[in-house]
């Protein structure tokens, strides 16, 4: 073998582990972001909670609400 070939594979690895750790940045900053959006809905969905709210939804108001409907049922002639 010849000295360029000797050095050739270090250089591959050179490459090969600056890329590995471009991508484990990128993906450590992808984890952190999706980990804060997920701490804000949980913040958000307690908030929600304590305050007696449905998620997503308005409270209803009184005039909206229907009294419960009744069954009617058939007289057997009892």
């Amino acid at each position: 073998m010849t000295e360029i070939d000797l050095e050739r594979p270090v250089a591959v690895r050179k490459i090969d582990k600056d890329r590995h750790e471009r991508t484990s940045l990128v993906a450590r900053e992808l984890l952190e972001a999706e980990r804060l959006a997920r701490q804000a809905k949980t913040a958000r969905l307690r908030e929600q909670r304590l305050a007696g709210t449905p998620a997503g939804k308005p409270p209803p108001s009184a005039a909206n609400l229907k009294p419960p409907s009744r069954k009617r049922t058939k007289n057997h002639g009892c």
